[in-house]
């Protein structure tokens, strides 16, 4: 591949991840409305906001098995045409729509996810950790965009339903130029084979289990944050706008943190140094958040985006590093994204009654911290030498 062609390929690959959650995030601040015409309960609310991640924990090891009947490389663009159908059916689909498109928006945007790491691998081997840390930038940068700018395009097209279907344009962008990529690159157009991914000898691999299990807790543990971090400051008597910003702010740090994790490993001493000091510093700004004065919310915030960035980066080169080849990296991503979403989201759903404790700000900042830190056990395991294999 010449430099040009490489220059090509990274940038679609970016485009591409920097649409794996933005559809999702877009339908969250538009909640309320929701609600209001279509009639959504809050537990209704509480099963929309749990869809997402249970989608792509299933869609990931179905990316692996698919690999084997369609070749990589042409089940993304399959993958991407899936997801614009669900966000036309979300759009548009009353409740069934609702909950159905969510799903199908999962599970082409979790396929997508777990394949194109592997093509990562075999294209790129010199230099994942730089593409690693630029995928999780651009993946937080999309789930950045669709919050933010969910309000304004409703506001500008007209409503929710048309605010909603806009979402489907740069999923479009995205499927056209990969399918432009592999249609017109030589290099792309010349693999054509198919993968043999299975995820079944993975499970008698320790590696394989630790790795699935650092992303599994950091799934929880990032998940309590986003479904109960805004409403804990309200609690504490920050002002709604204020309350929203937290996490909005904490988002912005993870970029360039996620962006930077493989020269901030080089400068504190190693990767194994970086997660213990990442883990120790969400931990740290969590507490701080909910229990110290009220003023330092906006150090707080930085701090908790900084430390996340780095695990979610951390998260994403364990599974492409761990991994022997692409295959396995198709494999193994199935796996730990598959274990890590649906376990991870039950756990944080099961921490839920938390909050109708006297106490919900010490319990969920407990709850937080236990998950860190059994990551933070699983994470340390994974640094140990050995890789893992499907042959």
């Amino acid at each position: 591949m010449t430099s040009h062609q490489r220059i090509h390929f990274i940038i679609i690959f970016l485009l591409v991840s920097f649409n794996l959650r933005m559809s999702f995030s877009a339908a969250d601040p538009l909640l309320v409305f929701l609600m209001r015409d279509l009639g959504l309960s809050i537990d209704g609310s509480g099963l929309f906001g749990l869809l997402p991640i249970i989608s792509l924990g299933i869609a990931a090891p179905l990316g692996a098995r698919l690999t084997g009947l369609i070749r990589p490389r042409l089940l993304i663009i399959y993958a991407l045409l899936l997801a614009i159908g669900g966000v036309v059916w979300r759009s548009y689909g009353h409740i069934a729509g609702l909950y159905g498109g969510t799903i199908i928006i999962g599970l082409g945007l979790g396929i997508t996810g777990s394949v194109i790491l592997g093509i990562v691998k075999q294209e790129f081997p010199d230099c994942l950790p730089q593409l690693i840390g630029a995928y999780t930038a651009c993946v937080s940068l999309g789930t950045a965009v669709g919050s933010g700018a969910a309000d304004p395009v409703a506001l500008a097209l007209g409503g929710w339903q048309n605010g909603l279907l806009f979402w489907a344009l740069p999923l479009l962008l995205a499927a056209l130029l990969w399918g432009e990529l592999i249609l017109f690159s030589p290099s792309q157009r010349s693999v054509s084979h198919t993968l043999h991914a299975p995820i079944a000898p993975l499970l008698r691999q320790s590696k394989a289990w630790y790795v699935s299990l650092f992303y599994l807790f950091r799934v929880a543990g990032a998940w309590v944050l986003i479904v109960w971090l805004a409403t804990l400051m309200r609690r504490r008597g920050l002002p709604l706008v204020e309350a929203g910003l937290v996490l909005a702010i904490s988002t912005i740090f993870q970029i360039p943190a996620a962006l930077l994790s493989s020269h901030i490993a080089e400068w504190v001493g190693g990767r194994t140094v970086l997660m213990v000091l990442a883990i120790l510093l969400s931990i740290v700004s969590c507490w701080g958040l909910l229990l110290a004065p009220l003023e330092l919310w906006p150090l707080c915030s930085a701090l908790l985006g900084t430390g996340l960035g780095c695990i979610f980066a951390l998260g994403m080169a364990l599974i492409v590093e761990s991994a022997a080849n692409e295959a396995t990296t198709v494999a193994l991503s199935g796996l730990a994204q598959g274990i890590g979403f649906i376990g991870g989201g039950l756990l944080a759903w099961a921490a839920s009654p938390a909050m109708q404790s006297n106490h919900p700000d010490i319990w969920m900042a407990g709850i937080y911290s236990l998950f860190a830190l059994c990551g933070l056990c699983f994470g340390l395991r994974c640094t140990r030498p050995g890789i893992c294999r499907i042959e």
